[in-house]
């Protein structure tokens, strides 16, 4: 099986000052990315620059009617001059007063894609342009996360994907060298994200919950986390029934896989300790309460939460992040054998809570239940859980935007606004003793499902009664974890690694304020 990289093709980055003494071109494998804005397009700075090496050519070109620097929008140049690059590729950013993270992505990715089809091996890219506006460093990232994920590709053929797309990128730049902070953000940002989007495109029959450990243990080795991963014995004697009981269908045995970044820190520093609790459904049939055929094959992403999880620790460790983090996934396979669990069951959790089984197509839930309860026994400040957990998710938000649902106002504005800078959103929903309510069992302590009013919510009201009082948020990605098109240049059809860009600058906003809300 071959598979593209979780590192979308860029290895080498590089911050260069613009100074009178040129950069070289070499190539005409090379290209240099020139991003400007719509309206007057003035060249300024580095831009500027390389216009004198030729001889004017891109100020001659931008102002002429067919380029108006819309967002996306390329253009590609081609010229023969002695100093001068053989190609300079224009890409527009819009309107400078209309610039959000969507739009900077967004340009960036279409240029990537335009060089991906040219065969270009090196790029240049001149940034100046991008910082003019207010939060120029955040879109900067933006728009180097976008280029960098629309050169992602993955392949179960025996094509060589390897041979596809950049082999370097070099930023120039006439801002000091504070940049390259942000280069190495949206850098490690990108590769994560690519490695996300790796786990939830491979095949069910090549990701099996054994596997994912694998994958679990493989990223822990490699950036300095520490790996636990516990078999059917160790699940059995922890006596959490609701990971067994959903796993009881499938000849593939249950993985609960714990990772821990920094531990004892916040202990010794007084930072702050997160929880990341994911989903880790490797292939969801729905159970004896069977799904219809329809879409299933999805399914094999329902464990997106659970790679989102194992990403951000593993960027958190490259990053250095000050803080103490703890990721928790319960893996499963959901399968109707004979064995199955079935609608009517009981099953009693790691908690000792009891819980009736409506719909075996609720499992999600169940297994995050598990998780949530075992959870507390780290103490943490802030439990942040993932899943691809409720349809109504995506009638509600659509695909673009994920719900949260949490008990902690503080911890959810701080969420929403890392979403409104990351272009990954997120969007609050209620909830209060009403959908507490609905979750209550007749015969056990609660029932896994409480039909399709305000399904989103009520799935969340029974995960909220196994964090007791610690600052918790649940994150419904059902919507956002999928590209059915693929109409967004930076997320082809597929998975979109939805999650890790939002989670590390949620991250880095605890990190940087120390203090938990």
């Amino acid at each position: 099986m071959t598979q593209a990289s979780g590192d979308p093709n860029h290895r080498i980055v590089m911050l260069k000052n613009i100074t009178r003494a040129q950069v070289r071109f070499t190539g005409s494998e090379e290209v240099v990315v020139v991003p400007l804005f719509e309206g007057k397009l003035e060249l300024k700075g580095a831009a500027k620059k390389l216009d004198v090496l030729c001889r004017s050519g891109i100020r001659s070109y931008a102002k002429t009617a067919s380029f108006t620097a819309g967002v996306g929008q390329t253009s590609l140049l081609a010229f023969q001059l002695p100093k001068a690059p053989n190609h300079v590729l224009l890409v527009g950013l819009g309107k400078k007063t209309l610039a959000t993270p969507q739009r900077f992505a967004k340009a960036g990715g279409a240029a990537s894609r335009q060089l991906a089809t040219g065969g270009f091996r090196v790029c240049h890219m001149l940034i100046d342009g991008v910082l003019e506006v207010d939060a120029g460093q955040d879109l900067l990232r933006s728009f180097l996360k976008g280029f960098m994920l629309a050169q992602y590709l993955f392949s179960v053929t025996q094509k060589r994907t390897e041979k596809r797309g950049l082999r370097k990128l070099v930023i120039l730049s006439e801002e000091d060298k504070s940049l390259a902070r942000i280069i190495r953000l949206s850098r490690v940002t990108a590769e994560f994200t690519g490695a996300a989007r790796d786990l939830v495109n491979r095949p069910a029959n090549d990701l099996t919950p054994a596997r994912m450990a694998d994958e679990a243990r493989a990223l822990a080795e490699r950036n300095g986390l520490i790996c636990r991963v516990l078999g059917r014995r160790e699940i059995e004697k922890l006596k959490m029934g609701a990971l067994l009981g959903i796993s009881g269908g499938s000849r593939t045995e249950p993985r609960f896989i714990t990772l821990h970044y920094n531990k004892g820190l916040s202990g010794k520093t007084g930072c702050p300790k997160v929880c990341l609790v994911g989903k880790g459904v490797t292939f969801d049939s729905g159970g004896i309460s069977l799904k219809p055929w329809q879409n299933m094959n999805e399914m094999k992403g329902d464990m997106a939460g659970g790679a989102v999880v194992m990403c951000v620790l593993a960027a958190a460790a490259r990053l250095k992040f000050p803080l103490e983090v703890i990721g928790l996934i319960p893996c499963v396979e959901n399968m109707p054998d004979g064995s199955a669990i079935r609608p009517g069951d009981v099953i009693t959790t790691y908690s000792g809570k009891t819980i009736e089984i409506i719909s075996t197509d609720a499992e999600g839930r169940l297994i995050l239940a598990d998780a949530l309860a075992y959870s507390s026994q780290y103490e943490p400040d802030v439990i942040l859980d993932f899943a691809t957990l409720t349809g109504s998710v995506v009638v509600a938000l659509g695909t673009r935007i994920a719900a949260v649902i949490g008990n902690n106002q503080g911890q959810i504005d701080r969420l929403v606004a890392a979403g409104d800078l990351t272009d990954e959103r997120v969007w609050q929903l209620p909830l209060d003793e009403s959908f507490s309510e609905m979750v209550k069992g007749d015969i056990s302590d609660y029932k896994n499902f409480a039909g399709r009013e305000g399904g989103t919510i009520t799935a969340a009201a029974l995960l909220a009664e196994f964090v007791g009082k610690t600052p918790w948020m649940h994150l419904d990605i059902a919507g956002t974890f999928w590209s059915q098109d693929g109409k967004m240049p930076y997320q082809p059809k597929g998975a979109t690694g939805y999650g890790v860009d939002l989670t590390l600058r949620f991250l880095e906003m605890l990190a940087s304020e120390q203090a938990v809300g």
